[in-house]
């Protein structure tokens, strides 16, 4: 989390970046410089599986349709996930 610089719990944007991901300002967020990245490019009719909890950002090259579904819980991260503020109460980790 502290590589991501993410807006603490209880501000309107909690758990999302202040960082622009597609244009990160260093010299305001030197910590940006460690954060650990893939990039994909998906083309029509790929499908792109991210675990619970895993941040993401999402560029749009053309008009596209994105859908967001949850597909479970796991444990997977929750230590680092309860250490940035985030994690589900009773989660385990």
């Amino acid at each position: 989390c502290k590589n991501l610089a993410l807006y603490p719990v209880g501000h309107p944007s909690a758990r999302h970046s202040e960082v622009n991901w597609a244009d990160p300002d260093l010299d305001r967020f030197p910590q940006f410089r460690d954060a650990k990245i893939h990039e994909v490019v998906l083309q029509a009719g790929d499908v792109l599986y991210l675990p619970t909890n895993y941040f993401h950002h999402i560029v749009s090259l053309n008009t596209n349709l994105q859908c967001n579904a949850r597909s479970g819980v796991t444990q997977h991260y929750m230590k680092e996930i309860k250490d940035c503020g985030f994690a589900p109460p009773g989660a385990v980790g």
